[in-house]
Order: C-alpha cells, then structure tokens, then sequence
C-alpha cells in the first residue's frame, strides 16, 4: 500500500499527465475541420527537438534541490525533505508540459495538421513526465541524494516507501 506523500505525489503527476488528453479533446472539439494529416516535418522535427532540450534540461537542473542542513532535526529534515521534493516534482512537470503547450499554441496557428500538431507534442510531453516527473523509486531517491549530499539523512525514500534510500540511489542512477 502506498504512503500518503507516494498517494499526493502521483495524484498530483496523474492531474498534470491527464491534463494533457482533456486539452486534446478540446483541440479536436475547437479545431475546425480536425483530421489526422500529419504536420510538416519541421513541426515534428521542433518538437522532438523541444523535447530534447526539455529532457536535458530535466536531467541537469530538475532534481537538484538544497540539501538538508546538517543537525536539522530529523522530523524537521522529513518535513524540509518533502516539501523540496514536491518543489522539484512540480518544476519537471511544468518542463515536461512545455512541448505540449507549444504544440496547443502550433494546433491553432497552422493550417494543416493540427490535431496531429498537438497528439505529437502531448505524446512528447507525457513521455518525458513519465520518465522525470512520476514519483517512480528512480526519481525518489534521485532527489534524496541531492538532498542527503551535505551529510544530514532527509529519509525521503523511506517517506515515500520505495526502500532504503540513498545507499541504493547509486544502484538506481
């Protein structure tokens, strides 16, 4: 069963991740004349690009958070340490979520495509909040170890229920 900051986590990764279908079906109820053509490549190869520089982006800067201050208290250091990590969850999100809302904005400028325009940017998109943004027991202790880096044990991992923390991040990375 999984821990009530595990339950908040994913349910606040799921809002953002379902977000992404109920803005599709309003570009296929709002696009006038929606079809399934694909967009030029140059749209797609934009995106894809986007979405590199996002995965990038995520990968160097979206787990780092301050790490715990040596002689927190430990419940205070659990308390410092979920709060970041929520900080941290939310910043990938709305990185990850940047593809898809380019792509909403592409969906009705362009005249060929649009629906298509923004499935590929969604799929982008959710793609890369799967991977970074889902409270997975990689991306737990990912920022347990940023946390724990100046010495003082945040015990996020152990909040989150996904193990024994930062002794096995090595391990997961």
């Amino acid at each position: 069963m999984p821990t009530p900051p595990m339950r908040t986590a994913r349910m606040l990764a799921l809002t953002f991740m379902s977000m992404l279908v109920v803005l599709g079906v309003v570009v296929a109820l709002s696009v006038p004349e929606a079809d399934l053509t694909l967009p030029s490549a140059y749209v797609i190869g934009g995106q894809v690009a986007a979405g590199v520089v996002i995965f990038v982006l995520c990968s160097t800067i979206g787990f780092q958070v301050v790490p715990i201050t040596p002689g927190t208290p430990p419940e205070q250091a659990t308390r410092e340490g979920l709060q970041r990590q929520q900080t941290s969850m939310f910043l990938r999100l709305v990185l990850s979520e940047v593809v898809a809302i380019a792509s909403l904005a592409l969906a009705f400028v362009l005249t060929d495509g649009q629906l298509m325009t923004y499935v590929i940017g969604a799929v982008v998109s959710l793609a890369l909040m799967a991977f970074f943004a889902y409270p997975s027991a990689r991306n737990i202790r990912r920022v347990e170890a940023s946390l724990d880096s100046a010495g003082a044990p945040s015990r996020l991992a152990e909040e989150f229920g996904v193990g024994d923390g930062p002794t096995s991040t090595y391990n997961v990375l």
